[in-house]
């Protein structure tokens, strides 16, 4: 997940009280698979939708992407799609961003009146906190739950595999065929390659590694059993290093600390966040650390980018084990 900018998880609230909602009823001119069918979904916060099947879905941009890989197409997205020099972001995955309206690209950036001109019948955003809606601004909470339903996908503490097969029922309860060729092909690659890292890691056993996000201000020292993807790379053998005291009122994803403090965990290898909110590997982001440079697994080059928000996709998950497999059997 991203890191606001003055500090981890400045909270989202979440939607409202659970209850049984009904899939309003828009009509569109174009509607994609599943329209005039019914469904019945449970959410991770044990709302219950049934009525209509929706098919005009406005999805925050982990969530669409995860799904449009899964045949289901949203809208309307948000949360970050692109960069400030207008190229994607990998967090919007496969999402056709010429095809979808946006409602905000930042935190706290949600555009009501776009998302009301879209006549949504479903929004859906993924839960890193109890039930708070991953970039759903607190301040718009309730009109935006007046406007249509909404399903949370909680994400916390769970591994990739186990992402992926919520997003899986979640595409097939919306409609879609999720045995295709491609997708079945898609398990099979990741399979693959899941298998291969097992071994690297086996191969890499002895290597401390170091999970890291990296602000100009602090870095925030991950705590891997909280992170999807993290949490399966520990499954594979990995021996991620765990920080002391990760902060327990943000959900205990991190551990705050100072550049002062960054060799506080000797690591042999150092993953870092190279989204668009951390720095860079530049000399005008990590590289213009000094405290940065004179850590041994920098010295050694022993670095992997790592992205924590990797849309959960076989498509999008493969390329990732693939580039960690590759790493591991050089740095072992």
């Amino acid at each position: 997940m991203h890191l606001s900018r003055r500090g981890f998880l400045a909270g989202t609230a979440a939607l409202g009280a659970t209850g049984l909602l009904t899939a309003c009823g828009y009509q569109d001119e174009t509607p994609t698979q599943g329209a005039g069918a019914t469904w019945s979904f449970t959410d991770d916060r044990g709302r219950k939708l049934e009525g209509e099947r929706p098919t005009r879905i406005v999805a925050q941009v982990t969530a669409a992407a995860a799904l449009w890989d899964l045949g289901v197409k949203s809208v309307g997205i948000f949360g970050p799609s692109k960069f400030a020099d207008g190229k994607p972001d990998p967090q919007a995955g496969g999402v056709d961003l010429n095809a979808v309206t946006s409602l905000g690209n930042v935190w706290n950036e949600f555009n009501f009146d776009k998302f009301v001109s879209l006549n949504p019948q479903l929004l859906i955003s993924v839960m890193y906190l109890k039930e708070q809606m991953w970039y759903v601004p607190d301040t718009q909470t309730e009109k935006i739950d007046k406007a249509a339903p909404s399903v949370g996908v909680r994400l916390q503490d769970i591994s990739m595999p186990e992402g992926i097969a919520k997003f899986i029922a979640l595409a097939k309860a919306l409609g879609a065929d999720t045995e295709t060729p491609a997708i079945r092909a898609a398990k099979e690659e990741y399979e693959k390659a899941d298998a291969a890292l097992a071994e690297a890691a086996k191969k890499a056993a002895g290597l401390k590694i170091l999970l890291v996000s990296a602000q100009k201000d602090a870095v925030y020292v991950s705590n891997a059993p909280k992170f999807a993807t993290s949490k399966h790379y520990q499954s594979k053998g990995l021996n991620l290093v765990t920080p002391e005291a990760p902060d327990e009122s943000q959900g205990g994803y991190y551990q705050q600390i100072s550049w002062e403090n960054i060799g506080k965990y000797p690591a042999d290898v150092i993953m870092y966040d190279n989204r668009g909110g951390s720095l860079s590997l530049g000399p005008d982001g990590l590289g213009g650390v000094p405290t940065w440079a004179q850590l041994p697994a920098v010295k050694a080059g022993k670095l992997i980018p790592w992205n924590n928000e990797t849309p959960f996709s076989y498509q999008r998950f493969t390329p990732q084990l693939t580039e960690l497999t590759a790493a591991l059997n050089k740095f072992a």
